[in-house]
Order: C-alpha cells, then sequence, then structure tokens
C-alpha cells in the first residue's frame, strides 16, 4: 500500500488498469444483457411454438400447460419428461450446439474474443507504463556514465515523487560526494606539490650557507679558532632553522590534510596559556619583555588541548618578536554569551593594510617586516590547528600602534550544553 501511495508509476498503472477493468466489466454486462435478452426471446419463441402445436391438436389442455410455462412444472413431471426426451438424445449435457434456443448465440467464443479484444489495449497501457519507466532507467544510466567520466553537470530530478526521486537525490547526493572527494584529491596533489616546491625553496638558502661554512672549514687548515668557532655557530643555527622548518611544515601538512586525529576536551584555559607563557620564558628574558595574562580563571573550552597549546605558543612568540625590547604583551581572557576569547595583544610596529589580508598564507612575509629570519609558518599553523578544532581566528592592526589577535571558541559544548 505504501508502494502505492508513494510512488507514481504504480499509481498511474493501477489507475489506469481499473479504468480499462471498469469498462470492460461495463462493456460485458451489456453484452451478457443482449445475449440473455436473445436467449430469453429465443425461449418464448421456442415455448410459444410448443403451446400452439400442442393447443391445436388438444385444446382442452391449455391451463394446464400454461400453467408449466409460466409457473414451473412438478419434479417427477420434470423427471417424466427428461426421460422421454432422452429418447431423442435431447439431454442435459448435449453439447451447446445441439440446443435450438443457443445455437445462434455462439455465446462463449464471443465472450472468449472480448476478453482477448481487452487484453490488447492492457497490453499497450503495461508497454506506455513501462516506456516510461524504461526512460527514467535509461537517464540514471546516462547520468551514471557522466559521473564515470567526471561530467557532473547532469543531475538526476530531485523533485519526483516516489522511489525514482529518492533515487534521484541519493544519486545526486552521491555525485556530489565523489566530486568534492575528487575535488579534494586535486587540492591535496596541489597542496602537496606547492609543499615540495616551499620546502626546496626555504631549505635551498640554508643548505647553500652550510655548503659554504664546511668548504671554508676544510679548505683552511689553517683558520683562526674564533673564525672556526665563528662558522661553526652559524651552521649550528642554519641546522636549526632548517630542522624547525621541517617540523613546521610536516605539523601543518598533517593538520591540513586532516590526517590528525584531535583529542577533543574540556581543557582550562588558564592553564594553558601559563603552560604557553613558560615555554616562551627565555625568549621573554633575553629581550627583557613582559608577559601580562588578565582574567579567565574560569574559563574552559573544548579542544585539543596539545595543539591549541601549540597554536598559543605561536602567536605569543609571534607577539614577543614583534615587540620592542623591554616592551610587554598582554594576554586577555574573556567570554560572553556565545564565545570564550583569548585576546593577544602586542605593542610592535604593526601591519600595513595591505599585508594584512595576507599574513596567514604560508612562507608570507610582510612588505615591512622588521624580522629577515621569519618564514612566515607559525601563524598558517596557528590557524590551522584553531579551525580544524572550530575554533574562529581574526587579527586586527594599525601600523605604530600594535597587533591584536582573537581566538574564539563555541560557548557551546561538544554535547550542545552550555558550558
Amino acid at each position: 500500500m505504501n508502494e502505492f501511495v508513494r510512488n507514481p508509476e504504480w499509481k498511474s498503472i493501477t489507475v489506469k488498469a481499473i479504468v480499462l477493468q471498469v469498462m470492460l466489466a461495463v462493456i460485458i454486462f451489456f453484452y451478457m444483457s443482449y445475449q440473455v435478452s436473445q436467449i430469453n426471446k429465443a425461449v418464448v419463441n421456442q415455448n410459444a411454438a410448443l403451446i400452439g402445436y400442442v393447443l391445436k391438436q388438444a385444446p382442452q389442455l391449455e391451463n394446464e400447460i400454461i400453467h408449466f410455462i409460466t409457473q414451473g412444472a412438478q419434479e417427477n413431471e420434470i423427471v417424466e419428461g427428461k426421460r422421454s426426451l432422452a429418447q431423442y438424445a435431447y439431454k442435459e449435457d448435449m453439447p451447446v450446439n445441439d440446443q435450438p434456443v443457443l445455437s445462434d448465440n455462439a455465446l462463449p467464443m464471443k465472450t472468449a474474443a472480448q476478453v482477448l479484444l481487452y487484453s490488447i489495449p492492457l497490453l499497450l497501457l503495461l508497454g506506455w507504463e513501462y516506456r516510461k519507466i524504461f526512460n527514467k532507467i535509461r537517464t540514471i544510466t546516462f547520468a551514471a556514465e557522466q559521473v564515470v567520466e567526471h561530467q557532473f553537470d547532469q543531475p538526476l530530478p530531485e523533485n519526483d515523487e516516489g522511489d525514482f526521486g529518492a533515487l534521484g537525490r541519493n544519486f545526486n547526493a552521491m555525485a556530489e560526494r565523489l566530486h568534492n572527494s575528487l575535488r579534494q584529491l586535486q587540492q591535496e596533489k596541489m597542496f602537496l606539490r606547492n609543499l615540495l616546491s616551499d620546502i626546496s625553496h626555504q631549505l635551498k638558502t640554508p643548505l647553500a650557507i652550510l655548503i659554504v661554512f664546511n668548504e671554508n672549514l676544510l679548505n683552511d687548515p689553517h683558520m683562526k679558532e674564533e673564525m672556526r668557532t665563528k662558522f661553526l655557530d652559524r651552521g649550528r643555527q642554519q641546522l636549526e632553522r632548517m630542522e624547525w622548518l621541517i617540523i613546521s611544515l610536516l605539523k601543518l601538512a598533517r593538520v591540513e590534510a586532516g590526517a590528525i586525529t584531535f583529542l577533543i576536551e574540556r581543557v582550562r584555559v588558564r592553564e594553558m596559556i601559563d603552560h604557553a607563557v613558560h615555554s616562551l620564558r627565555m625568549l621573554s628574558e633575553q629581550r627583557k619583555q613582559k608577559i601580562h595574562i588578565h582574567g579567565g580563571e574560569d574559563m574552559y573550552v573544548w579542544a585539543d588541548e596539545e595543539w591549541l597549546t601549540e597554536a598559543l605558543i605561536n602567536l605569543i612568540k609571534n607577539a614577543l618578536e614583534h615587540t620592542p625590547l623591554e616592551g610587554g604583551i598582554d594576554v586577555i581572557l574573556e567570554k560572553n554569551s556565545l564565545f570564550q576569547t583569548v585576546i593577544i595583544r602586542d605593542q610592535g610596529e604593526g601591519i600595513s593594510p595591505e599585508d594584512l589580508p595576507h599574513i596567514f598564507e604560508r612562507f608570507y612575509r610582510g612588505r615591512r617586516t622588521t624580522k629577515p629570519q621569519s618564514l612566515g609558518i607559525g601563524l598558517s599553523l596557528s590557524k590551522s590547528i584553531i579551525e580544524e578544532q572550530g575554533g574562529m581566528i581574526t587579527v586586527v592592526s594599525q601600523l605604530g600602534l600594535g597587533t591584536e589577535f582573537r581566538v574564539s571558541f563555541n560557548k557551546w559544548d561538544s554535547g550542545g550544553s552550555l558550558q
């Protein structure tokens, strides 16, 4: 019953078949009525001829004979009559064609012919309806062939009722997922190509420097110890730079490729900030800078503590590097009805308006940057980590006044309840 209600094909075939059945029933009704009328006339004529002949021979039997015709006979009279007629092969089981009353009607043959003729429009109806069904199947087959050929611009109709409509919606959803998967694979291939290009470009300079240092050390056996130590120290710096670059690029690649499963749990934000500040204590002490933390004693977010801490370390480290010596930065933890937010504000040179839209791009360095050794990876990595965990990061800056990063997470926890 559900299929009949849901599928227009079933409804169309069923309704048309019922209409044909009703038409056949009406035709057979009138035809059978006509045939019965003809048989009735033949019986009346036969009885009239019989009565006429008998009364012509014996008029005094009129009342008795008329009674048999109009009122029916007794059982014993019927039996006696059958016995007499049987002598002349006139019996109940004789062929219908031997019955004078029915010999001219051919009722069974005509009825069979009508049923046969009825099957012709029924077959035409089924052929027409199934032609429409097979047209839909051919449309689905063509759409599937297009998907195999990576052509996704031939969607199936989604507004049809019934199973074909559901098939169209599911097919389009499947095609869209395949399209997205192929697009994602293409993006990943592009990302890998760009990553390899970036790595080779960024490693080229420190490798060249190391080669020069190594050649100088090898070719000058009488080099002063002070100069040798200087070369070795610079070589160590280049190696450390290469190590940090490779580790950061691998982390960034894993995050952007979705190869990391974040362990989302309820973590205390103040503890993460304290951990990040402690990790950067040596850098801040070297530059005689102060980090001031404000608020957030009871502030929690749902995130991966280890990865989010790394993102915060990168942001605070960036603020320290762009703040003047003996300056300070502020880390402010605030919350409202919707978001938990970490604000990292420095007193640095600020970011120019033309550079601001690009600061989260990998290897981007501002035109006015005061850090020639900056590789432009830390901010890109932080942004990827934060956004992959459902957070968002924004930045505002003014030249000469400093920069402010805002990291926000939804105040609602992973179970949908208020934190």
